[in-house]
């Protein structure tokens, strides 16, 4: 892990940006580019929360002291965004730009909201309760296999 508390806030970044970058390509209608771009958006999160379910929540949540509420609340909203990406990929099959486009901004506030938690309040707090543990922690970050995901997104 770099010295910065909120270490993924490059990665939210980026999801940010690809929804951003959608929403224009609806505009335009740009059905093979919209597509294109979700798609590279939904590569990321499925390794994203990943990273956060099979590593640094469980890492999290074994500390001793650490309160356990912030997990279960961040999972759960992992739980919902899955949810409307499934319902996006089904949607964006319909090409109703103005659906579509109310449908990627509401999924892009939800986002938002949930990385202003894990930027705001989880990671420095994980950040300074596992600070014992950091390398150990940044190490499997990094060795992460990404093939051994264990959410079904059913997509």
């Amino acid at each position: 892990m770099n010295s910065t508390d909120n270490w993924l806030e490059h990665e939210h970044s980026l999801y940010e940006e690809l929804l951003s970058r959608c929403q224009d390509a609806v505009g335009m209608e740009d059905w093979a580019t919209v597509n294109n771009i979700f798609n590279e958006l939904v590569t990321h999160l499925k390794r994203h929360m990943a990273l956060e379910e099979e590593v640094l929540y469980p890492a999290y949540e074994a500390t001793p002291h650490a309160p356990q509420g912030p997990t279960t609340a961040l999972r759960e909203e992992h739980d919902n965004i899955v949810h409307l990406v499934r319902d996006m990929i089904l949607l964006l099959k319909t090409r109703d730009s103005e659906h579509v486009l109310d449908c990627l901004v509401f999924l892009e506030n939800l986002m938002i909201k949930h990385h202003e938690k894990e930027e705001d309040i989880f990671l420095p707090m994980a950040s300074h309760i596992m600070r014992d543990s950091r390398d150990e922690l940044s190490r499997k970050l990094r060795e992460f296999d990404a093939s051994k995901i264990n959410r079904k997104w059913g997509i």
